[in-house]
């Protein structure tokens, strides 16, 4: 973290005043016509460089490349500051390209080795403050720059940024992935398929391509109207320097104080689109009112929000992607599409001078407020295609661990193992003849006598026969369900009655007087007679005192809801049931306890390598999968009982982007306080509690022993003794 702070801060100091020097030489030797053409070009550059940059990651790790490359730039700063006396007019254009094309490729790249370097949970809390650290680097930067070409020659700013990239390099060397990361990112991938299977990426590209235009268009008229107003000379590298460095003032209070809540409360999408939506209100406002410090005010507004709500997020949205797509195509978008946004805001603005007035300012300030538009369009669907690139993350990971089974749910469910009944068609019979009714009366009455005569034998053999379900029989069998040796048999007989009874099965489970260990069971009843009434019962039955008749009908409701399509379930009900779940205190969410089943051959295990369920997260996630999708959240439920911090951190991520807040905070609050315990510690444990039973058993035998064998000494030694009279 220390590393990547001070790295950030040299390098954006690198940047504001690298664009000081860049401006001010070229602007020095050539007129504010042929910055077109000088945008053009780098652009160009920029785009070959970052196709190159990024067939080279996908041989080369970023640990070794980027520290290499700030070495190399550090090397051509000082040729550049050698060379400039002598021939300006042919170095001035060379440090505008070293600036716009290698400056850009290594600034991706530090992201790139922070984005591998620090998990998703790391990134989150880490970014802003990195972000924020470099912003301060960047106002030291401007600093040193007005300040150099104030007291010395204004050659000497390429000497400064040439120690800026050697620190920047040193620093980049120290920032290692961890050895996990590192072995999980040998795959490779080219640009292509990178883009094809992350649409997110789409979006990325397009956001960067089409705000680079607009800050291209608006760079030009600001800086048209800054040699305008200023004229050629150290005035103008002054003014630059002062112009940016105050950017970078308010990009620094504005990502200290309004960055993180901006993005916690409205999301990564509105903190990108804040970006297109000021930059279009300004430039409308510049329309109308054409003077030139509202066009530099316009400009400054696109750097700070870049430099700051922009920023912080949109490489976050790097985050979860899999680390050999973002090798293959962060240096492409942040440089080649970046550039080629520079090319094409470049171009329009040469033929708006062409076909129409010299400053075509209007029309340059229209075509802004249109890209802005289109832009913010684009960020508004962020949020949506981030949440699915984490979901695809974590099925990913998920499958990687040994633990996950592709053919099973992560989440346990009592029904897995167990048959599936159908409902047994009722034979058609006749009605009885007047003579025969007192002979069906006496068959049933015995049937329900053997059904009440206390021999498990018995009852079974009554429960498996070939006999057609009877009415009568149903509350007896309800009732046997309490009964370990014959609630198997019991449970068959009611599932063959089918959705006929299912108005009973809801009383007898809303009925508090009713034993519980009757209630407990009915759950799974239910869900095996699949109707909308059935899920109605389940959902009362959330409301009961009892946490287990709770969490029976949550796994009740899980199994429903995958295996029967077409019945409805509220997520508002069942998200107020999460909150009200969620709201107890941390001494009663520890203390809750579930029996263990007898009759089926079900695990009470959430997890395949837990030696234990918490099942009050096994309830809250299975309701939140009756209201969610079911792959991500199981992945995200085996992601957060991990000890890889990485799957550990994704899995939150993904339940902070689409639990409500107020859910988020109280589940984190008790997930912090009740630590998840992993199966290798459980058995540990174990093996200690035995080997102090062991130890304990052993002392006390011996201590027995001791205190027996006491007692028949003084026994003999009073034997021994004459008695008195």
């Amino acid at each position: 973290m220390a590393w990547a702070t001070v790295g950030a801060a040299c390098m954006i100091a690198h940047q504001v005043a690298g664009k000081a020097a860049r401006d001010g030489f070229f602007l020095m030797a050539y007129s504010p016509s042929d910055l077109p053409k000088m945008m053009a070009a780098a652009a160009l550059l920029s785009v070959g460089l970052a196709i190159l940059s990024g067939k080279v990651l996908q041989r080369l790790r970023p640990r070794i490349l980027i520290p290499f490359t700030f070495g190399i730039s550090s090397l051509l700063h000082l040729a550049e500051w050698i060379a400039l006396p002598i021939r300006p007019g042919v170095v001035a254009p060379l440090i505008y390209l070293h600036n716009v094309g290698l400056g850009a490729i290594l600034l991706s790249g530090f992201w790139l080795l922070l984005s591998e370097a620090f998990d998703l949970r790391e990134a989150k809390a880490s970014f802003g403050r990195i972000a924020g650290a470099g912003t301060v680097g960047g106002i030291a930067g401007g600093l040193m720059a007005e300040r150099i070409v104030t007291w010395a020659s204004t050659e000497y700013l390429l000497m400064l940024l040439a120690l800026l990239h050697f620190a920047c390099g040193m620093i980049a060397w120290q920032i290692r992935p961890e050895e996990r990361m590192a072995a999980r990112t040998q795959e490779t991938t080219s640009a292509r398929a990178a883009f094809a299977a992350t649409p997110l990426l789409w979006q990325l590209a397009s956001l960067v391509f089409l705000g680079t235009c607009a800050a291209a268009l608006l760079d030009y008229l600001f800086k048209l109207g800054a040699t305008i107003e200023m004229g050629k000379g150290p005035a103008l590298i002054r003014f630059f320097a002062l112009y940016y460095t105050g950017a970078q003032v308010f990009t620094f209070l504005l990502q200290t104080f309004a960055a993180q809540p901006i993005a916690s409360r409205f999301g990564l999408g509105a903190s990108v689109g804040s970006l297109p939506v000021l930059v279009g209100t300004g430039s409308l406002a510049a329309l109308l009112i054409p003077v030139f410090p509202l066009v530099a005010a316009v400009r400054a507004i696109e750097a700070i929000l870049r430099g700051s709500l922009f920023r912080s997020s949109y490489e976050f949205l790097y985050a979860p992607v899999p680390p050999q797509h973002k090798r293959a195509v962060k240096t492409v978008i942040d440089v080649g599409f970046d550039r080629m946004g520079d090319a094409a805001g470049a171009g329009a603005v040469q033929v708006m001078v062409w076909l129409g007035p010299a400053l075509a300012r209007p029309e340059i300030l229209g075509l802004t407020m249109v890209l802005s538009a289109v832009s913010t369009w684009l960020a508004m669907r962020l949020n949506a295609a981030y949440r699915r690139v984490i979901e695809q993350g974590l099925v990913e990971r998920a499958r990687e661990q040994e633990a996950y089974d592709d053919h099973s749910s992560l989440l346990n469910t009592m029904f897995e193992g167990l048959p599936v009944l159908q409902a047994a068609a009722q034979p058609t019979t006749s009605r009885p003849a007047a003579g025969q009714t007192r002979q069906l009366r006496d068959r049933i009455l015995v049937r329900m006598a053997e059904l009440r005569s206390a021999d498990a034998e018995r009852a079974r053999s009554i429960l498996e026969d070939d006999e057609p379900w009877d009415p009568l029989l149903v509350p007896q069998a309800i009732r046997l369900l309490a009964w370990d040796a014959v609630s198997a048999s019991a449970r068959a007989y009611l599932e063959r009655c089918g959705a006929r009874i299912t108005g009973q099965l809801n009383d007898s489970l809303a009925d508090q007087d009713l034993d519980f260990g009757i209630r407990r069971r009915i759950p799974r009843l239910l869900a095996r007679v699949p109707s909308q009434l059935s899920a109605d019962g389940l959902v009362q039955g959330l409301a009961d005192k009892r946490f287990e008749i709770r969490y029976q009908c949550g796994r009740a409701l899980d199994y429903m809801k995958r295996h029967h399509a077409g019945i409805h379930f509220s997520a508002e009900t069942l998200m107020d049931v999460i909150r009200r779940e969620l709201s107890v205190s941390s001494q009663i969410w520890r203390s809750r306890r579930v029996l263990e089943s007898g009759d089926s051959t079900e695990t009470d295990r959430l997890l395949e390598d837990a030696g234990g369920a918490d099942h009050n997260l096994e309830h809250v996630f299975s309701l939140l999968a009756v209201i969610l999708p079911r792959e991500p959240l199981t992945a995200a439920y085996h992601g957060i009982h991990q000890s890889d911090k990485s799957f550990r951190a994704l899995a939150f991520e993904y339940l902070e982007n689409t639990l409500p807040q107020d859910v988020r905070q109280r589940l984190w609050a008790l997930i912090e306080e009740t630590p998840v315990t992993t199966g290798a510690e459980i058995k540990h444990v174990e093996a200690e509690l035995l080997r102090v039973n062991a130890t304990l058993k052993f002392a006390r035998d011996a201590s027995a022993s001791e205190t027996h064998a006491a007692v028949l000494a003084a026994k003999d030694r009073s034997e021994a003794q004459p008695h008195d009279r």
